[in-house]
Order: C-alpha cells, then sequence, then structure tokens
C-alpha cells in the first residue's frame, strides 16, 4: 500500500493544525499505523465511491483514527528532512 506517510513518522502542526488541536494542547505526532483505505459514498457521482487513504495518529498522548491523508497534509509542516 502507498501514501504520502508511513508507520513511525513524525509530524508538526501548522499554524491550522494547532488551532484545530488546541484543546490538547498539541504541536506534533506521531503516525501509529501504515497507511489504509478509507471508502466514501457519494451518489450524485459517477463513480459513487470515492477511496482515499487514512492513518491513525497519536496527538499529545490522545488516538485519533481514520484521519484522510489530505486532511493531514492540511494541517501539517512540510519540511524536507536534512541530513
Amino acid at each position: 500500500m502507498s501514501g504520502v506517510f508511513k508507520k513511525g513518522d513524525i509530524f508538526f502542526l501548522n499554524d491550522e493544525g494547532k488551532s484545530l488541536f488546541q484543546h490538547i494542547g498539541g504541536e506534533n505526532g506521531i503516525v501509529i499505523s501504515e497507511p489504509y483505505k478509507l471508502y466514501e459514498t457519494d451518489l450524485e457521482s459517477e463513480t459513487r465511491v470515492i477511496e482515499f487513504y487514512g492513518y491513525d495518529l497519536l496527538i499529545k498522548g490522545k488516538l485519533f483514527k481514520e484521519i484522510p491523508e489530505k486532511f493531514l497534509l492540511r494541517v501539517t509542516t512540510h519540511e524536507k528532512n536534512i541530513e
């Protein structure tokens, strides 16, 4: 299975992410699952079923399940690995 993130990846929340997770004071987290497919039914489109990747996340000791990849990309910073 392929996805942008993999199990064990650490991420940092951008300003939008910090605002959304302010109730737990989260600034970073870890991906605790491999990417898995999620499905959404759209009765108005021709394809009817939309397929996308989801992840389970741990932020500040709280588990968040089935977080869509598109959402995770929107609320995290995108830094290059400079070793």
